[in-house]
């Protein structure tokens, strides 16, 4: 559980960064500075209570080193690899597809699963309103996630490659033509 807050803590900070770099370009030493009262804040917090040690601790590390924000981005990436949960895990593969065909994953029952909207120049869409429907309370997945492409075949390569990517989740062919592919995916 330390571990997941520990993630959550740091995701937070970095985002609140980024947020204040939209206001105003930052400096390297703003950005540190604005992590540093965002985390003081934090260990104040009855949330984060059980991992203030571990807060504290960045504070005076960074402080010795002069990079907060790189001392949080690769405990992030540290905590990513130990506590992801499929969940995670799933949302990570979504945003690697989305990053890689400039579009946006939608999310819809079958019925309503609306085949004109796109987002570029192709459709993807998990065919489930709702992530909670895939997922357990703990982030486990418990069914299948069935995933509809429909685009060019030099699209679908690219979709299909960076499913075949993931190690953590197994990809079984439900239908497929020249520019259509549905996918069920299942935790390995």
């Amino acid at each position: 559980m330390n571990s997941t807050l520990l993630l959550d803590i740091t995701t937070h900070a970095l985002l609140h960064i980024e947020f204040c770099n939209l206001d105003k370009k930052l400096t390297i030493t703003d950005r540190n500075v604005k992590l540093n009262q965002f985390l003081k804040r934090a260990i104040k917090s009855n949330r984060y209570k059980r991992i203030k040690k571990n807060i504290k601790q960045w504070l005076t590390v960074a402080k010795l080193n002069d990079g907060l924000e790189s001392l949080l981005l690769s405990e992030q990436m540290k905590l990513i690899e130990n506590c992801s949960t499929d969940m995670h895990r799933f949302v990570e593969l979504i945003s690697m597809i989305e990053s890689q065909l400039s579009t946006k994953v939608q999310y819809a029952n079958a019925r309503e699963l609306d085949l004109q909207a796109r987002f570029g120049q192709v459709l993807v869409c998990v065919i489930e309103a709702d992530l909670k429907a895939i997922f357990d309370e703990e982030g486990l997945m418990t069914k299948t996630a069935q995933i509809l492409f429909i685009g060019s075949p030099e699209y679908k390569d690219t979709f299909s490659a960076q499913i075949d990517k993931s190690a953590h989740f197994q990809s079984v062919l439900a239908y497929e033509d020249e520019t259509h592919l549905r996918i069920e995916l299942c935790r390995l």
